[in-house]
């Protein structure tokens, strides 16, 4: 058991780490099973003494107020996840800016050919700049996983982010096709690690009251990118210079410069630190996020990070314990809710909303705003499932908005198949998309970044963090690529009966959900391993007494 010695200093000019001294003394292995059982029961009597983290045996779902009160007290916590997950922004900006910009006529006139009449891009160039950034977002979120754990959650970002702004100087001043796929499959790479360094941080630097706040603030982040991506092609699209596109690429700078400049005062991870054994440096991370307790709070980051490498018997995490073990099924967890936000078509719903709009009669630059209009909604849905996140919980909140999804998808899918003489089909599936982007961003898709994130062990969390981007991006590089050769008049001329599909997909997921899927709401990192540890069946989660 680590003993932790306080002592205060009254002289004046002393820097915060000199006013506390923690000597950490050696930690005996556990000798037999009794061991093992009153070592855990002292990390929950700690666990339970800090004001700001304790919380009811009987009950651990934490109310809106409670949650209220920790945004206060916490403040500072809750800013510095904010600004890493501000890196979200470029998956978002990214995502939108390479599908808007074929609507462009100058960026076809430059990267495509001429066509009877009409410059076109080739379907091969399309395919490659969509995919390009989630091919090599599988090689951020996985390098990420090391680097984040072998030299920190700021240096691995402020990398991310000097590689980024390479890439985009690249994407800028291409004028060629490989040069701009290129730039494209770069920043990839800082993409996939902004994801994963940001969702990592955000649940390692708050209190569990703030947790599944601050982890689906992530994807709040990325909704926000993609409703500036839309307003800058809105903005620029009509220009006939090269400013055209080059002028949403430039944009994209702007993120990587801000964090580079507020990384130096952003505080490190106190979880990462104490892996390293840095305690007098995760004192001071504490401090400076905002931490009152420092004392019981670092004990009882010091206590899970014990347990986990008793559990490991020492030996350097690696990719292959995510699948070793009670870790196989954290890790199921993690990638399965991000394979559920995909599975619920939220791609093609949500992307293909202007084309919905079209159909139903609004002109392309009408169809265009009324698609900003459902962005901002997202937005607005994606603030508001913070009130549900706690008091509802994670599980009730995404089982049920999967359902609510799959309704809406079926929905879609029918009204293309009843028979209409004007355009009230086309109109009642706009409404349908309307009311999915609702469902989605309160719920499927905020609570999967929360989940995810909080799922996973300690020891492992780059790792399995990763692993769910690398899900993210498959999809990424699968449905942009399926999706049009579904609904396009020359292939399968699918059109709104993608929805069918889509229902299934949903549905199916709605059983992987309910089977699946604990309930983590108010529960310590400690409590989920330990919960782990004893297999508690996932629908005894909500109530199991750790």
């Amino acid at each position: 058991m680590s003993a932790i010695d306080i002592k205060s200093f009254a002289a004046d000019g002393l820097s915060r780490r000199q006013s506390l001294m923690v000597h950490i003394q050696p930690v005996n292995p556990f000798n037999d099973e009794e061991d093992h059982r009153a070592k855990t029961l002292k990390s929950t009597e700690i666990w339970n003494e800090s004001p700001a983290l304790s919380k009811k045996p009987e009950n651990v779902r934490i109310g809106n107020l409670q949650t209220w009160r920790a945004v206060k007290e916490y403040k500072k916590a809750l800013f510095w996840a904010s600004f890493v997950a501000l890196s979200g922004i470029m998956w978002g900006y990214d995502v939108l800016i390479g599908a808007g910009l074929l609507s462009t006529p100058k960026f076809r006139q430059d990267f495509g050919y001429e066509y009877q009449g009409a410059w076109v891009l080739q379907a091969k160039w399309q395919i490659a700049f969509n995919t390009a950034s989630s091919v090599g977002g599988f090689v951020g979120c996985i390098a990420m996983g090391y680097l984040a754990d072998h030299f920190g959650r700021r240096l691995a970002l402020a990398a991310a982010c000097c590689v980024s702004c390479a890439a985009i100087f690249a994407q800028v001043f291409a004028n060629q096709n490989g040069v701009l796929l290129l730039g494209k499959l770069i920043n990839g790479v800082s993409l996939g690690s902004y994801l994963t360094i940001s969702s990592s941080y955000a649940a390692e630097v708050c209190p569990v009251e703030l947790r599944g706040i601050s982890t689906s603030g992530v994807n709040l982040f990325m909704g926000i990118g993609e409703l500036l991506a839309n307003g800058v092609i809105k903005a620029c699209g009509t220009r006939t210079d090269r400013y055209a596109y080059r002028l949403p690429f430039a944009c994209q700078w702007v993120i990587p410069v801000i964090i580079l400049c507020g990384i130096h005062w952003c505080p490190e991870s106190p979880v990462w630190l104490v892996r390293q054994n840095r305690n007098d440096d995760a004192i001071d991370a504490l401090a400076r996020l905002g931490y009152r307790d420092i004392a019981n709070t670092l004990s009882m980051i010091q206590e899970a990070n014990e347990h986990e490498q008793d559990d490991a018997a020492q030996k350097p995490a690696s990719y292959s314990d995510c699948f070793r073990g009670t870790d196989r099924r954290r890790t199921e967890i993690a990638m399965g809710t991000f394979a559920v936000s995909q599975l619920t078509g939220c791609v093609f719903i949500i992307g293909y909303s202007t084309y919905f709009f079209e159909l139903a009669g609004l002109s392309n630059d009408n169809a265009f705003s009324l698609g900003l209009g459902v962005g901002a909604i997202g937005i607005v849905g994606n603030i508001f499932s913070w009130l549900l996140i706690n008091s509802v919980g994670r599980r009730p909140t995404i089982l049920w908005g999967a359902c609510g999804l799959c309704i809406m998808n079926l929905v879609v899918g029918i009204l293309d198949v009843v028979p209409s003489n004007g355009t009230g089909n086309a109109w009642g599936q706009s409404i349908c998309i309307i009311l999915f982007n609702c469902i989605y961003f309160l719920s499927v898709g905020p609570i999967a970044w929360a989940l995810y994130a909080e799922i996973s062990s300690s020891r492992l969390r780059s790792r399995t963090i990763g692993l769910g981007i690398v899900v993210q991006n498959l999809f990424g590089i699968l449905l942009p690529t399926v999706i049009p050769y579904m609904i396009n008049p020359d292939e399968a001329n699918l059109k709104g009966k993608v929805g069918f599909v889509f229902a299934f997909t949903t549905a199916a997921s709605v059983v992987w959900v309910f089977f699946r899927v604990p309930e983590t709401a108010g529960r310590s990192f400690d409590e989920l391993d330990a919960m782990f540890a004893a297999h508690i069946p996932t629908r005894r989660f909500k109530d199991h007494r750790a």
